[in-house]
């Protein structure tokens, strides 16, 4: 069934260091997809910084829709910017994280409706 997915809509979820908003995920397809749109604050120099996370068994695809950042990864750190595709290999440790002063929107798909019990920071 086609919908229009609205941001404004979605469930918000407060996780750390990051806002995501889920657009789908769960029975809404199936148990097959999970898509979320998420913002990633610039760390605060006062903060411990937020650790490396796995998506156990799936793999992730992130689009860059604002902003430049740095993924940290099994590669290293890798700068990514505005318009570029990352895919992320199921079990590999990461995170990205803007930079510079302004925070990072991203497009994250998976192929599992259940996203957040694979997940392990």
């Amino acid at each position: 069934m086609a919908r229009v997915l609205r941001p404004s809509d979605a469930e918000v979820l407060a996780l750390r260091g990051r806002r995501a908003r889920v657009l789908l995920g769960g029975d809404d397809t199936a148990g097959q997809m999970s898509v979320r749109v998420v913002e990633v604050e610039p760390e605060r120099r006062d903060a411990e910084p937020r650790p490396l996370h796995v998506h156990e068994g799936v793999g992730e695809f992130i689009w860059i829709i604002e902003g430049s950042g740095l993924l940290h990864c099994d590669q290293g750190i890798l700068p990514a910017q505005q318009g570029e595709v990352i895919y992320i290999a199921p079990g590999e440790m990461h995170k990205i994280m803007p930079s510079g002063n302004e925070p990072l929107h991203l497009l994250c798909v998976f192929p599992t409706g259940d996203i957040a019990s694979r997940t392990k920071e």
